[in-house]
């Protein structure tokens, strides 16, 4: 049996078809096996800050302020 090794963006239409199209052979054939789908490096807590970070309007500090 060989390893391969496959990485994709998955949030194409193409990508999506072909993860769909891989999930329903391992499902159904015990030859194909799917290891590690969808793991993220990052913790769910950091996501989420980024997130409100990325929805926030900011801060505004004057020029004159930066290094007080």
């Amino acid at each position: 049996m060989a390893t391969v090794t496959v990485k994709i963006n998955t949030r194409t239409r193409k990508t999506k078809y072909l993860m769909g199209l891989i999930s329903e052979i391992a499902k159904n054939d015990k030859n194909v096996e799917i290891i590690g789908q969808g793991e993220s490096p990052y913790t769910p807590e950091f996501v989420l800050e980024i997130q409100k970070s990325r929805a926030s309007k900011g801060k505004i500090i004057k020029t004159e302020d930066i290094w007080k």
